[in-house]
């Protein structure tokens, strides 16, 4: 709707349209201003204003009428118009704005959409209550469609009130819903017979894959068993094998150890030899070496004066005091010793 205000002061009003909103300003019952989206100022003491969509506008309708077979059709259309002549259609219809609010003093879009589904009746009952229901629901939309655009397009009323048809659209047509579902019936049948047909063929594919994937599965079941055998027996190969390399391992390690053991018994019992030979050699060597000493020392002792070798083992036995626990020298010895010593200075 268009937009008035007010001054505060002043006893005037400004209005202010939309694009689409075409206004009619009359002034002392003359047109004095027409124009869409326009705004200006103006007294309200003398102006009568209508406001008029040129936008293109879109009524629904339905129209309830009878076959030739005495069954009832809805028929339900949607009707697009515009306003070609305002002047015209402001005279038929009262498109007056309130100059307080600027809203329609009535609603003339209603009353024109009424206009207009009666002017479409005669021609949709006349077209349909000539023709059986099943020919009304096979071919009747298009053929109700022609008829009402035909008919409302050369319609000089509907020109006279300032409109034009732009489309037609016939949403549906259908009988009652008791002999919609009494008409649809067979179709259902035969769909859920299709249905049935189709779900019985899938539960052969079904069955039959079913079966074709036991047989696999059995297949699959036997080859797995007969690679079972197989497996098992060469791991039964396989173990005999590791065992008579096992067993052969083991002979030639025995085999290497009782080598082992032979040569070094052989060879302790060489080096036991060897060194028994060279012990008995060094006993040997040893005991000829305090033989030989033994008789050096004879021959010393045998050529050594009994005085100087008395002296010589008193001095002996004098470095050795420490270790002799017990000495006894007698007189005799020392006498005897002494007197020796004196025969053998006169003998010089």
């Amino acid at each position: 709707m268009p937009t008035i205000s007010r001054l505060p002061i002043l006893p005037l009003r400004r209005l202010r349209a939309e694009p689409n909103q075409l206004i009619l300003h009359f002034r002392s019952g003359r047109l004095a201003r027409k124009g869409a989206g326009i705004a200006y100022w103006f007294s309200p003491l003398s102006a009568a204003i209508a406001m008029l969509p040129i936008e293109d506008r879109q009524s629904t309708f339905v129209l309830n009428e009878h076959s030739v077979d005495f069954q009832p059709v809805k028929v339900q259309a949607t009707i697009t118009y515009r306003i070609a002549d305002a002047e015209k259609a402001a005279g038929r219809f009262n498109f007056s704005l309130s100059i307080d609010t600027g809203a329609w003093l009535e609603q003339p879009l209603d009353r024109l959409a009424s206009v207009l589904a009666q002017r479409a009746l005669p021609v949709v009952r006349k077209l349909l209550s000539v023709q059986p229901l099943e020919s009304i629901l096979k071919q009747g939309s298009e053929q109700v469609r022609e008829a009402v655009s035909a008919a409302m397009s050369g319609d000089a009323e509907i020109a006279a009130m300032g409109l034009q048809l732009v489309n037609l659209v016939i949403d549906q047509i259908v009988p009652s819903a008791e002999l919609e579902k009494a008409l649809g019936t067979p179709m259902r049948e035969a769909v859920q017979a299709r249905a049935d047909e189709a779900q019985f063929q899938r539960r052969a594919q079904a069955v039959e894959k079913e079966r074709a994937i036991k047989e696999n599965e059995l297949a699959t079941e036997l080859e797995l068993e007969r690679r079972q055998q197989e497996l098992i027996r060469k791991r039964g190969e396989n173990a005999l094998l590791q065992a008579e390399q096992e067993a052969a391992s083991q002979r030639v390690q025995i085999e290497a150890a009782i080598e082992r053991a032979r040569l070094q018994t052989e060879a302790s019992a060489d080096q036991t030899r060897i060194n028994a030979r060279a012990e008995a050699d060094a006993a040997q060597l040893r005991a000829e070496q305090q033989a030989a000493a033994m008789q050096t020392r004879h021959d010393i002792w045998t050529r050594t004066p009994t005085a100087a070798a008395t002296a010589m083992a008193l001095s002996e036995v004098a470095g050795k005091l420490q270790n002799i626990g017990h000495l006894n020298i007698t007189p005799d010895l020392l006498a005897q010793s002494f007197a020796q010593m004196v025969r053998d200075s006169g003998d010089k």
